[in-house]
């Protein structure tokens, strides 16, 4: 079946597009205990801080700043917990920003970027590294050739380097609908067929030795044949007929020798190079609507990650 151009791009946006962990500017101010311990109150002194220290005082106003929000983790090697601070800029920017206990305050480490609406941020530990991955649970709507909203689990460690590294990514829900007739496709630009994906998932932590992700995938690929002349139909307002269901696990399990969270183990035969895997495109629910990719996306051992097709992939592990 022919990709629908513009609807994949919006999918390869919301997963993989527009966020760097880094530092961007050296600190300006510290944050107080008192300030973290009353935050409601401190909300605007804690986001100008945020601003200043993370150079976006150009990017983003004080005025229009929405929600502050503080969670505690071991993210650094420190004695005390760490502060990871998330400002809010509305539903499509969220900072967050991370601060070490220093005295009577917290100086700033990093900033792991920007983000869409985090919904909630927790920690998971990581007995052999002596530190947490901040797990940071984020929603992103769009209308990017289709109405599109996906909830992500992205997870973020603080490595040797002093850098925050994305370790973990995946969705937890996806909701999509578009029309055939909005596609980049001359196959069917005459075909006015509604078609709608949806994704629930049931995800659960074992932290009994090194953590895994364990995700039962619920996925449904729906359509819809609108009356001639309607092309525009909203979510829920017309009854959709589901062409094809299943369900998909997957464990994400933290490796020692990888330092991030990995599906598994393969020789890429292009370069004679042991790769992890870090997702298997045709776990993905549009799988359904026929895009199918026979594809893994992989990480080497230089931090570079690449897609490749699975005929080109001989297994260490279980092969998925």
């Amino acid at each position: 079946m022919k990709r629908k151009g513009v609807v994949i791009f919006a999918i390869i946006c919301v997963l993989f597009g527009g966020y760097t962990a880094g530092i961007y500017a050296q600190p300006a101010d510290i944050l107080t205990r008192r300030e973290l311990e009353q935050v409601e109150e401190n909300s605007i002194a804690i986001a100008e801080t945020v601003l200043k220290d993370t150079g976006r005082e150009g990017q983003y106003f004080i005025q229009d700043m929405d929600q502050v929000s503080v969670y505690y983790g071991n993210v650094t090697e420190g004695q005390e917990k760490d502060a990871v601070v998330a400002v809010s800029f509305g539903p499509q920017n969220t900072v967050v920003t991370v601060y070490a206990a220093d005295g009577n305050g917290y100086t700033y480490v990093g900033d792991m970027g920007d983000f869409y609406d985090v919904r909630n941020i927790q920690f998971i530990p990581v007995s052999s590294e002596g530190r947490d991955v901040i797990i940071i649970k984020e929603t992103a709507e769009q209308a990017i050739g289709g109405f599109e909203v996906t909830d992500l689990i992205r997870g973020f460690f603080y490595n040797d380097e002093k850098e925050f590294q994305n370790v973990l990514q995946t969705p937890e829900r996806i909701e999509t609908m578009w029309n055939n007739e909005w596609c980049d496709n001359d196959l069917q630009k005459d075909d006015n067929t509604m078609c709608r994906i949806t994704e629930e998932t049931e995800a659960a932590w074992d932290l009994d030795g090194d953590p895994e992700l364990n995700i039962s995938r619920y996925q449904q690929y729906l359509t819809l044949y609108p009356e001639e002349g309607q092309t525009l139909i909203p979510p829920g307002e017309e009854k959709f007929t589901a062409r094809g269901r299943r369900v998909v696990t997957e464990r994400f399990y933290w490796s020692d020798e990888w330092r991030r969270f990995i599906l598994g183990e393969a020789v890429d035969t292009n370069t004679g190079e042991t790769v992890a895997i870090i997702e298997n495109r045709d776990a993905s629910p549009y799988f359904l609507a026929g895009f199918q990719d026979d594809a893994f996306l992989i990480y080497r051992r230089d931090g570079s990650t690449d897609i490749v097709e699975g005929n080109t992939l001989e297994w260490v592990t279980p092969q998925l």
